[in-house]
């Protein structure tokens, strides 16, 4: 038994690796991290509204103490055709690939950074238009503030 859970634990290892890659691409804007998430079994994928692709400037709030980003902190966030891509002030960017629905029935996608740092953006929006995008740890699921433009 020990031994099928250390073969299951490789799999997965080697499968969230791979999802990773790098872009050569010198295009300005490009992300030399390109993180494409796996969809497990127990995941349903999601698809971001269309009326919410863009780009937007937005700021966090709200971080808990384990966040990554302190209060105040400045990202943008580019959507299109279910691909989003973050550039948070002073850090690389990095492009997301292969959202999941948060919750069934929620207007609420995931995009999982199971590449680098292990956070999940999860993308709200309300009435067609965006919300605002929550982070959360990929290890614990613990809430870690939000990025909005209030």
């Amino acid at each position: 038994m020990k031994t099928l859970k250390k073969i299951a634990l490789s799999i997965l290892t080697v499968l969230i690796i791979s999802a990773c890659s790098s872009n050569n691409n010198n295009t300005p804007g490009s992300c030399n991290t390109v993180c494409e998430y796996t969809l497990t079994s127990d995941d349903t994928a999601g698809t971001a509204a269309t009326s919410i692709e863009g780009t937007y400037s937005l700021t966090m709030h709200f971080p808990d103490t384990e966040s990554p980003f302190p209060e105040g902190t400045k990202a943008t966030f580019s959507l299109l055709d279910n691909v989003l891509t973050v550039e948070v002030d002073g850090q690389e960017c990095i492009t997301i690939k292969n959202p999941r629905l948060t919750t069934l029935g929620s207007t609420e996608i995931q995009f999982r950074d199971t590449c680098r740092d292990m956070i999940s953006y999860d993308v709200s929006e309300n009435n067609g238009v965006l919300n605002e995008i929550n982070i959360s740890s990929i290890t614990n699921g613990k809430w870690l503030g939000q990025f909005n433009d209030r």
